[in-house]
């Protein structure tokens, strides 16, 4: 080889070597951040666990300030074969703001699965990230695929502008898809952490944007607050979305992971639009309305304020014509907190041209809302459900699975009306999530004066609180760990007799901690208290599964007994005996159920 290409190539690879060198001195100083999506999570006694790494929503927010909301879903690291695992792809409304928790749709949407299939392991684990659109579930795909999913279940398309990256938002560097894929595959990198972290804190030094801590987050991620209707910042966020939901659904299509996506809903009914135009001369708009005269219908059409009250003014008379213009508002709010119409139009296109089965969760809200207008009766504000909400999307994907046959046999399906009644959410959950949401309907946008500052928080105003009511406070006063005032709650309830209280919060706690037996176990036990030994046996069942103990096995045995299930007790017991248990109860329990049988 020359000499003059050998000095080719030595220049040539002089910048890659040194790159190269810095990204190992960088990682092993410790410096930047690991994005995994999933960390090991070690339990004495116990298999190993992968759980949602919380740090790596660093990955799309430079904001220091803001820390983003997500689930501890924690799921085997060695998949069983008993096991069914459901990923769940999206943002807020996937982690279940304001309420969290058992509050969340795929922990409502667990909870009824496990009863269903008591003796299957299933796992639902929520991928959400607050304030993220479909850059962020793009770049997360590769990393559930890795972990085996047998279904992905995908509900999102609000955050297209303003979640991190979008066309609209603060933290944006441009609308080309390309280009910001690229940054994400570069963020992995140390060297390029270096760079953007400097250029983010030079960058930050000379513009002042509103922080987190200063207002809410929706007014430091809005950016772009006037995005016209089919403008090209418009044009843009649609084109965005429909080019990663495609690359989305095509690699799971690769690996033949199965798909459930979802529309998506938003209050059109009860939420003005948040910026528009004013009405030109509104006296006279309002007067033509009064009078019914067209004139109002024709400022209506190009002015969203004025859609709105034309609206509410037919809400009460005629139904269709207040429909069609409630949705004109939304359409026509400059301020894009709520996607635009064709944003379902893409998902439906997209789910046809992939074939993956449709939920239409807008028509789903629709049948369960008044005058056939999704409003303040389901979502708790723009666009996040209220605890029934939350509950109706559950229910769509658990009858959207079981159509579907993902799983077998389903004798013990839990209909609608029974599963309403076993919602498992703490009414100290509840009560926070609404403190959530009192507060931020006296900010912006909803207050629009209130920019750039955060109003008086509203558990001020609450005069001889209930036990709840003190104990969400202190929560949403982030004073005693979550735990702590469940823990606490759960024996005050226990103590007082409050058996239906109580067992909501063993069931948010089995969330949480799904690994240990005891909460099985508490459950359980008040489920007898309640006189209710037909569900006591799904906890009864979790508990020996997990504590493999000689009372563990006694004490689903005779839950089966009293349901005069004797062939399912005596299997219980035999299967204690062939694990190698050994108690002298157990054989007189066994005595005592074939004494029965025959």
């Amino acid at each position: 080889m020359k000499k003059k290409n050998v000095f080719k190539i030595i220049s040539i690879s002089l910048p890659f070597l040194l790159i190269l060198m810095i990204e190992l001195i960088l990682r092993l100083s410790g410096y930047g951040e690991n994005y995994q999506l999933f960390k090991t999570l070690k339990i004495k006694d116990r298999p190993e666990y992968l759980v949602m790494n919380s740090e790596v929503s660093k990955k799309y927010f430079n904001n220091e300030g803001f820390n983003s909301d997500n689930q501890s879903d924690i799921f085997l690291k060695t998949k069983t074969d008993s096991t069914f695992r459901v990923f769940v792809q999206g943002a807020s409304t996937v982690v279940g703001f304001p309420y969290y928790r058992g509050g969340s749709f795929p922990r409502m949407l667990k909870h009824r699965l496990s009863q269903t299939f008591p003796n299957k392991n299933i796992e639902i684990i929520n991928t959400g990230i607050t304030a993220v659109n479909s850059y962020t579930l793009w770049d997360l795909t590769d990393e559930i695929i890795e972990q085996k999913p047998d279904l992905v279940l995908f509900y999102a398309g609000h955050n297209e502008y303003y979640g991190a990256l979008g066309v609209g938002s603060s933290s944006s560097i441009g609308s080309h898809p390309i280009i910001v894929r690229s940054y994400l595959f570069l963020k992995k990198f140390r060297f390029f952490q270096l760079l953007d972290n400097s250029y983010s804190k030079i960058f930050s030094k000379k513009t002042k944007t509103p922080k987190v801590g200063e207002t809410n987050l929706m007014e430091v991620m809005a950016k772009e607050q006037r995005i016209p209707y089919n403008s090209e910042v418009y044009e843009a966020g649609i084109n965005q979305f429909e080019n990663n939901l495609d690359k989305i659904l095509n690699t799971y299509k690769k690996y033949n992971i199965p798909v459930i996506i979802s529309t998506i809903v938003s209050n059109e009914k009860d939420i003005k639009p948040f910026i528009s135009d004013s009405i030109n001369n509104e006296k006279k708009f309002l007067k033509n309305l009064e009078e019914n005269n067209i004139e109002a219908n024709k400022v209506a059409k190009n002015n969203a304020l004025a859609a709105y009250k034309l609206g509410r003014h037919y809400l009460k008379k005629n139904q269709d014509t207040a429909k069609k213009h409630l949705h004109i508002a939304k359409e026509l709010d400059y301020l894009r907190f709520r996607a635009p119409e064709r944003i379902n139009d893409v998902i439906s296109n997209l789910s046809k041209k992939h074939n993956f089965p449709l939920i239409d969760m807008k028509k789903a809200f629709i049948s369960h809302s008044p005058d056939d207008i999704i409003g303040n009766e389901l979502l708790t504000e723009h666009l996040h459900p209220n605890i029934e909400g939350y509950f109706i999307m559950a229910d769509a994907f658990y009858n959207k699975i079981k159509e579907l046959n993902y799983l077998k046999n389903w004798s013990n399906y839990i209909p609608y009306s029974e599963a309403f009644e076993d919602i498992p959410t703490t009414d100290i959950d509840s009560i926070k999530g609404k403190l959530i949401i009192a507060d931020l309907k006296k900010s912006w946008p909803y207050v629009m004066n209130m920019s750039g500052s955060l109003p008086k928080s509203t558990y001020y105003d609450i005069t001889n609180p209930t036990y709840e009511e003190k104990k969400a406070m202190s929560i949403y006063m982030n004073q005693p760990q979550w735990k702590n005032v469940m823990i606490e709650a759960y024996e005050t309830y226990k103590r007082t007799k409050k058996y239906s209280k109580a067992l909501r919060i063993a069931q948010s706690l089995i969330f949480e901690y799904p690994e240990q037996a005891d909460g099985y176990l508490e459950a359980g036990t008040i489920c007898l208290k309640m006189e209710d030994p037909k569900r006591a046996v799904y906890y009864f069942i979790k508990y020996n599964q997990l504590d493999k103990t000689s009372a563990s096995a006694k004490q689903l045995a005779k839950v089966y007994m009293t349901l005069n299930k004797l062939n399912l007790a005596q299997k219980t017991i035999f299967e204690a005996k062939k694990s190698g248990l050994k108690d002298t109860d157990l054989d007189n329990l066994l005595q005592n159920i074939t004494d029965r049988i025959n």
